[in-house]
C-alpha cells in the first residue's frame, strides 16, 4: 500500500514520511532503476557475443550443464521457462576446466575457468562504459542460493534470509514484489552494486514454505563439520545447490494427482432432484448426518409462515474408527433441500454414484433424479469468473456455530495427534521427535508458520487455528 507523504513515516521518527525516508527512498529507486536497466542491458549485449562466441554446439553444452545432463527438463518449453534463471548462469557463472574442454567433441573458444561475462570484458573492453563496467565487476561471478521472504513491500522489493548462510538482504526488485509472498521461497542470485542489492537472477516460480525442509536438508549434508556456510561454500557447492532447485523445480511442475481423504481422483460434482417435500426428504436422508441432531439441523432451516419446512442442509458424514486416520468423522458432501428441488454436492465419481443409490433405495419415487453438473478442476488460485464461492461448499456450513465448534475440536483432536505421527518430510519422525535438534525444530517452524498461513487465507480453514497454536506451544516452538 502506497505511503502518503504527509503520512507519519513509518520508521516511527515522529516525522512525516516526506522530511524523514521519503527523499532516501527516491534515490535508492533511482539508482536501482539505474543500475537494473544497466544489467539488462549488459545481459543483452553478453547473450549475443556468447551466441556469436560459442555458436550452437557451445550453447547446448551450456544448457545442458545446467539441467546436469537430464532429459525430463530439456525441452523447448521449460528452457523458456527456466531463461530467468539459466542465461544469467550461463552468462556470469559457467566455465570450464581444461579436462572439461579436452572432453568436448567440438572446439570451443572460451578459455578455460573463464566466464563469458569475463571474456566479454576482455575482448570488449573498448566498448564498455564506465558504468557498465562497475556493474560487471560488482556482480561478478553469481552466487546462487534459496532465499524466504520475511517481507514483501510492494511496488519496491522484499527482505530475505538465506536458508543456506542465514544472512540476511533487502533486495529492490518492483516486478518480483508483486508476485512473492511472505514465507514463499526463492532460488536466485542476489547481486549489489553501491547500495543496492537486486536481482541478478531468479526462478520463474518460488517454492511454497514446507518445502524449506528440503533445503535444510541440503543444508545439513554441505555444513559437514563447519559451523556455518559461507557466500565461498556457495560458489563450492553450486552443483549441488542447483541439483536441489532443479528437483525441486521439477516437483512443482508435476504436482501429484489430487484426490480426497477415500484417495477417490477429484472430481466436484453436482447432482440435481427434484423432490416432492421437503420434510419427507429430510426425513430420509438425515440419518446421513454423522455431526449434529435432526434438532440441530432444523434450527438452521428455513419454514413458511405456516411452519412448513422449505429450506435446510444436511452434511453426509461418515464416521470413523480406522487407528489410520486421526479424523473422528469424514464429510462425503452436503445435501441441499430447496422446495421441490434437492442438490448434492460431492468431490468424486464414486461418492456420487454412492449418495445416488442411497437416495434412490430410501426415497424412491419421492426424488425424481435429473441431471448431474460436473465442476472443471482448477489449478490453486484460480477462480472461475461465475464462481460466488471459490473455497467450495464447504464455507457454508461453517457459518453454523454447531458445525464449527464440531470441526475445531476435530481439528484440535488432529493437531494434538500430529505431533506423534511419523512425517516423510521429517525423514519419517515425529514433530516431538524431530523438535530435539534444532534443523528439526527450523523444519517444524516452517511446518506450522505455513499452516497458519493457510488457516488465515481460507475462512474454511480457520477453524484449524486454535489446534495449530496449541501444537506450536506443546512443542516449543
Amino acid at each position: 500500500m502506497k505511503i502518503s507523504r504527509n503520512a507519519p513515516c513509518p520508521c516511527g521518527s515522529g516525522q512525516k514520511y516526506k522530511k524523514c525516508c521519503l527523499p532516501k527512498e527516491e534515490s535508492q529507486d533511482f539508482s536501482y532503476r539505474r543500475i537494473s536497466q544497466t544489467f539488462q542491458s549488459l545481459t543483452g549485449k553478453l547473450m549475443t557475443f556468447a551466441q556469436n562466441t560459442l555458436e550452437a554446439d557451445g550453447m547446448d553444452e551450456a544448457i545442458d550443464t545446467f539441467l546436469l545432463w537430464g532429459d525430463e527438463l530439456d525441452n523447448e518449453d521449460t528452457i523458456d521457462d527456466l531463461s530467468q534463471v539459466m542465461v544469467p548462469w550461463i552468462l556470469c557463472s559457467w566455465d570450464l576446466t581444461l579436462p572439461d574442454i579436452e572432453e568436448l567433441d567440438f572446439e570451443i573458444t572460451l578459455p578455460a575457468d573463464t566466464t563469458i561475462a569475463e571474456l566479454y570484458r576482455q575482448k570488449r573492453s573498448n566498448k564498455i562504459d564506465s558504468l557498465e563496467l562497475h556493474v560487471l565487476e560488482s556482480v561478478g561471478r553469481l552466487v546462487f542460493s534459496f532465499y524466504e521472504v520475511t517481507s514483501v513491500f510492494p511496488g519496491n522489493g522484499f527482505a530475505c534470509i538465506d536458508i543456506l548462510t542465514g544472512s540476511s538482504h533487502k533486495v529492490t526488485d518492483h516486478s518480483a514484489s508483486e508476485w512473492l509472498a511472505q514465507g514463499s521461497i526463492l532460488f536466485c542470485a542476489i547481486s549489489r552494486v553501491d547500495d543496492v542489492e537486486f536481482l541478478s537472477a531468479a526462478s520463474p516460480i518460488s517454492f511454497p514454505l514446507p518445502w524449506k525442509a528440503h533445503i535444510i536438508d541440503l543444508r545439513t549434508s554441505l555444513i559437514g563439520q563447519k559451523n556455518a556456510l559461507s557466500a565461498e561454500d556457495l560458489s563450492e557447492y553450486e552443483f549441488e545447490i542447483r541439483q536441489v532447485f532443479l528437483e525441486l523445480y521439477a516437483a512443482a511442475n508435476n504436482p501429484p494427482s489430487l484426490s480426497n481423504t477415500d484417495g477417490d481422483p477429484l472430481s466436484p460434482q453436482t447432482l440435481h432432484y427434484r423432490i416432492s417435500s421437503p420434510k419427507d426428504a429430510f426425513d430420509a436422508l438425515v440419518h446421513l448426518c454423522v455431526t449434529e441432531s435432526p434438532e440441530q439441523l432444523l434450527e438452521n432451516a428455513d419454514y413458511t409462515e405456516n411452519g412448513e419446512l422449505v429450506c435446510v442442509t444436511i452434511p453426509w458424514g461418515r464416521l470413523e474408527t480406522a487407528k489410520t486416520t486421526t479424523m473422528s468423522n469424514t464429510i462425503l458432501g452436503y445435501i441441499d433441500i430447496e422446495s421441490e428441488s434437492m442438490t448434492v454436492e460431492v468431490n468424486s465419481e464414486k461418492r456420487a454414484a454412492e449418495i445416488r443409490e442411497i437416495i434412490q433405495n430410501v426415497m424412491g419415487d419421492k426424488a425424481h433424479y435429473k441431471t448431474t453438473s460436473i465442476k472443471p478442476m482448477r489449478a490453486a488460485g484460480e477462480r472461475a469468473e461465475d464462481d460466488e464461492d471459490p473455497l467450495g461448499f464447504h464455507n457454508k456450513m461453517m457459518q453454523d456455530p454447531a458445525i464449527r465448534e464440531h470441526m475445531e475440536n476435530m481439528f484440535l483432536d488432529h493437531w494434538g495427534q500430529w505431533v506423534d505421527t511419523p512425517l516423510p518430510i521429517l525423514d519419517g519422525q515425529t514433530p516431538r521427535e524431530a523438535a530435539k535438534s534444532p534443523s528439526g525444530r527450523e523444519k517444524i517452524d516452517a511446518l506450522i508458520r505455513s499452516a497458519i498461513h493457510n488457516s488465515e487465507r481460507s475462512p474454511d480453514l480457520e477453524v484449524q487455528k486454535k489446534g495449530i497454536e496449541r501444537a506450536r506451544t506443546e512443542l516449543g516452538i
